[in-house]
C-alpha cells in the first residue's frame, strides 16, 4: 500500500470509527412506547383534553442514571413515541414533547372507551386536565427503574362538579449493556399509569 493510499484510508476509518461510537453511546432520542388498554365503555362525547407538565425536575432521566452518561441522547426532553392499538395498527411519532406524549396516549386510551379528546373546547362536555407530577428513568442499583403518576381532574367550566383521579406506576429492567432496556422500563410504567387513570367520572357531566 503506497503512503498516499494510507492516507486516504484512516481518515476514513476514523469518521467511521466515530459514528459508531456516537451509536453506541446513545445519542439516539429515547423511543417509548404505549399500548392503550380499551376499559369501561363510556357515554360517547368529545372532552377538551389539558396536560400540564407538572414535575419538579424536567429531566426525563434522574440524577445517577445521568451521572453514569446513561440516556444522553434524552437531555433534549424529546422523545419518539409509538402507540400500539388492540387493532394492530400502530401510531408513530417523532420528537415530541413529554406533554405531547402523554397527550397522545391518554387520547387513544380515551377513544377506546368512547371519548374523543381534543384542545378546544367547541362541544366539548367537560374538560380533562391531566397532570404529570412525574414522569422519570434512573438507575437504582443494578436497575434501570421508571416512576410515572398522573393526576387528572375533570370538571367544566361554570358548573359545581369537579371529578379527580390519579394513578402511578413503576417498571424495571435488569441494566445489562449501557442504556439497553430502560425504554422497556419507562413505556411499561408510562402504559400501566395511563390505563389506571379512571375517567369513568366523564359520565357524570350532561352532554
Amino acid at each position: 500500500m503506497t503512503r498516499s493510499a494510507a492516507q486516504t484510508i484512516i481518515p476514513a476509518l476514523a469518521l467511521t470509527l466515530l459514528f459508531a461510537t456516537s451509536c453506541l453511546g446513545g445519542s439516539s432520542r429515547l423511543g417509548l412506547s404505549f399500548s392503550p388498554s380499551p376499559g369501561a365503555q363510556l357515554s360517547r362525547a368529545a372532552v377538551q383534553l389539558v396536560v400540564v407538565d407538572g414535575r419538579q425536575s424536567k429531566n426525563l432521566v434522574g440524577p445517577e442514571a445521568m451521572n453514569r452518561d446513561l440516556f444522553t441522547g434524552s437531555q433534549s426532553g424529546l422523545v419518539d413515541f409509538k402507540v400500539s392499538l388492540p387493532t394492530g395498527e400502530t401510531i408513530s411519532r417523532s420528537m415530541l414533547t413529554i406533554e405531547a406524549a402523554v397527550f397522545e396516549a391518554v387520547s387513544e386510551r380515551l377513544k377506546l372507551q368512547g371519548i374523543t379528546a381534543q384542545t378546544g373546547t367547541n362541544g366539548a362536555k367537560a374538560r380533562v386536565t391531566v397532570n404529570i407530577v412525574d414522569l422519570s428513568i434512573d438507575l437504582k442499583g443494578s436497575d434501570l427503574a421508571s416512576h410515572v403518576r398522573l393526576d387528572a381532574v375533570m370538571d367544566r367550566p361554570g358548573m359545581d362538579l369537579v371529578v379527580r383521579s390519579s394513578a402511578e406506576a413503576d417498571a424495571s429492567r435488569r441494566k445489562l449493556v449501557g442504556d439497553m432496556g430502560g425504554a422497556d422500563s419507562l413505556s411499561e410504567a408510562i402504559t400501566l399509569a395511563v390505563n389506571r387513570v379512571d375517567f369513568s367520572g366523564l359520565d357524570r357531566f350532561p352532554q
